[in-house]
């Protein structure tokens, strides 16, 4: 049974049976669910994008208002 919490059972994500064994492994080595695990990592390619994106705005790129 794979080690995810509740709120994860209304996601559908597609993984490679290699993929999700290696997950549940790490989950279960780490002490958290996967569904902590992916909003975490979400959170941290989120947090990048932005600061990707201001970092291009700060560089004279940002859109001129009309």
């Amino acid at each position: 049974m794979p080690y995810v919490s509740k709120p994860m059972k209304l996601v559908t994500v597609w993984f490679t049976e290699e993929e999700k064994a290696f997950l549940d492994e790490l989950a279960k080595q780490e002490d958290v669910t996967l569904s902590k695990a992916i909003r975490e990592g979400l959170q941290m390619y989120f947090a990048e994008a932005k600061d990707w994106i201001e970092e291009r705005q700060g560089d004279g790129r940002k859109a001129k208002p009309a």
